[in-house]
């Protein structure tokens, strides 16, 4: 037994059959878990590299707003005045550069007018100007606008561009002259196919067009392009109108793309793929839902939407920008701002527009302005926004001057400090009076509109007495209202660039505006557009 044992300790262990298999298994985890690190480092590397080129272009963003927001800070009073209290005030004498002002009052009116508008209008060099200094206020103004600049904005040939990189195909344009204005027409030929094609590099199943309640926009995409739509507004009197507008253009719809020498590959829709929804959008609306209500067929499928508004007024372009963020449905937002005076601001305190208002959304913690962590706690004001909503482009385009109205309405402002100086006077009673053929006739109108009882006690003679003493106010007033008119893109530029780092703060690099019209045609000329 002894032997026995000692045989069996002696004789060499017969070799395990998993052994081989075993190191084999090691060897290649050993080799996977190289391959790994090395993904994990070229990984690390790429995002380091994108980290990187989004604080490299964050950190240039930053620097533009802070160059045009430290411009801008000396004359925020001047832009928030109110023209009305242009004589109550004194604005000419208190908000006017004291070296500019001067410089304009060896001047007649004339003179002054046809020399800004010359300026503003590049038709003259600075060697060839003799105010100097009302041209350098001009050019330093016109310096602090946004500019196309391949980065953040891109010029509309720029962008068809960028489509084309992407993978998408450009589709020709669609101009109706029935049923649209001029200016609608236009706007609507110029952003449809873009929208068009978006669609096809974005592989979405529809797109919603936000505040698009008359329907401009979706019927041409469905018409047109074949893109399912659906317009969303709060204003139920624009989305009839827009259905009754829509009928009319189906019907003609033959003519109207004979007209336009379409060439369509496919049967002409009936107008079924574009729909209308009454509801207020927030960065909550849950959009995919709607959609899918709204095109049953959809219902069972995953939508992928691109959200695109013409004209975002007020806080429905942040709102939309919010929900493009938070909601996964959206994969693309393409949209107008407008109506900057309805943006929400802190410095507001509660006054909402006139939207929210009907809606109760004046308890919404997200402002309208600004929407960037940058610039939380910067604040231009209502009557800043308001004039952001102007545009000097077409003001000097066509030479226009503000009508006498305005100077009206400031000389009324005088008799109301005067004989009613706590009397509250809303300003909406006194839009209807147009064209009135001299003061007297506009104090008549405006007293009777306000319930104010003075006309039959001041007397003709007061009148004229009043629009003589301050007849030199109103070549003031003509001057003034253009000088603060040289900021309103630049605060504009603000207000766009501050959603532009908003994107960038949230980890969108694919985002850039547009300039997407021509502004002397459509002031609100230009359009945010991202995707994820």
């Amino acid at each position: 037994m002894e032997q026995n044992c000692k045989a069996i300790s002696g004789s060499p262990s017969a070799p395990s059959p998993m052994a081989p298999d075993r190191a084999a298994i090691i060897q290649s985890l050993t080799s996977k878990v190289k391959t790994l690190f090395i993904e994990l480092d070229e990984l690390r590397a790429r995002s380091t590299k994108y980290l990187n080129k989004m604080d490299s272009k964050m950190m240039k963003l930053k620097m533009q707003l802070d160059k045009i927001t430290k411009f801008l800070d000396p004359y925020l009073p001047l832009m928030n005045c109110h023209m009305v209290e242009f004589i109550t005030d004194g604005h000419w004498y208190n908000l006017t550069p004291k070296n500019l002002r001067c410089s304009l009052e060896k001047y007649d009116i004339r003179q002054a007018v046809d020399l800004f508008f010359n300026i503003a209008n590049s038709n003259m060099q600075a060697k060839d100007v003799q105010n100097h200094i009302l041209y350098d206020f001009i050019q330093t103004a016109k310096s602090h606008r946004l500019k196309i600049d391949g980065q953040f904005c891109l010029s509309l040939q720029q962008f068809q561009e960028k489509i084309v990189l992407w993978g998408g195909r450009l589709k020709p344009e669609i101009k109706i002259k029935e049923f649209m204005t001029d200016k609608k027409s236009y706007e609507v030929k110029t952003m449809a196919p873009l929208v068009a094609a978006l669609q096809d590099v974005c592989m979405t199943t529809h797109c919603v067009d936000a505040g698009g309640g008359r329907g401009y926009l979706p019927i041409v995409l469905d018409l047109g392009y074949s893109v399912p739509s659906l317009a969303v507004d709060c204003d139920e009197i624009a989305l009839k109108s827009g259905q009754r507008r829509n009928r009319l253009i189906v019907k003609r719809w033959p003519s109207i793309a004979k007209d336009t020498n379409l060439m369509f590959d496919r049967t002409v829709s009936n107008g079924t793929l574009h729909k209308f929804v009454h509801t207020f959008i927030t960065k909550d609306t849950r959009l995919g839902e709607i959609v899918k209500e709204n095109f049953p067929e959809h219902s069972m499928d995953d939508v992928k939407l691109l959200l695109t508004g013409m004209h975002t007024c007020g806080n429905l372009g942040p709102s939309c920008i919010r929900a493009f963020l938070s909601q996964s449905e959206i994969t693309a937002i393409f949209n107008v701002p407008c109506c900057y005076h309805l943006l929400s601001e802190q410095i507001d305190g509660q006054l909402w527009d006139v939207f929210e208002r009907n809606y109760n959304i004046g308890s919404v913690p997200d402002f309208g302005f600004p929407m960037s962590q940058y610039l939380t706690g910067y604040q231009l004001g209502r009557n800043a926004r308001m004039l952001a909503s102007q545009s000097i482009d077409r003001v000097v385009n066509l030479r226009q001057i503000p009508s006498d109205n305005l100077f009206y309405r400031a000389l009324l402002q005088v008799i109301i400090k005067t004989h009613l100086p706590h009397k509250a006077i809303p300003e909406r009673r006194l839009k209807r009076l147009t064209k009135c053929q001299s003061f007297e006739e506009y104090f008549k109108m405006a007293d009777a509109a306000l319930n104010l009882s003075l006309y039959d006690n001041v007397g003709s003679g007061y009148l004229t007495d009043l629009h003589a003493k301050y007849e030199k106010e109103h070549y003031n007033l003509v001057l003034f209202y253009l000088l603060r008119l040289c900021f309103a893109q630049v605060v504009e530029s603000v207000i766009l660039l501050d959603r532009l780092l908003f994107l960038f703060e949230n980890g969108f690099e694919n985002a850039f505006l547009v300039a997407l019209f021509d502004p002397t045609l459509s002031p609100r000329c230009h359009g945010v557009v991202a995707l994820k």
